[in-house]
């Protein structure tokens, strides 16, 4: 399993970035995905998925205060 973590963000203009932590304030407006990775564009794919299944299940979209956090994370 792999244990390294990268938070994944969505910016509201739909631009996505990686890196940095969970509390950055730059990320106060954003959808905020914590995920395993091997590479930056692997989680960016990881986190867009998510949010897929988020959007076609009509569920919230996370946030700054309450991040998605990928079940291996937890």
């Amino acid at each position: 399993m792999n244990n390294r973590l990268l938070t994944v963000v969505r910016f509201p203009n739909g631009s996505w970035s990686t890196g940095g932590p969970v509390a950055d304030p730059d990320y106060a407006a954003c959808e905020v995905y914590v995920v395993p990775y091997k590479s930056d564009a692997e989680a960016r794919k990881m986190a867009q998925a998510v949010r897929r299944r988020l959007v076609s299940k009509a569920l919230k979209l996370p946030s700054q205060d309450a991040p998605y956090r990928h079940p291996q994370t937890i």
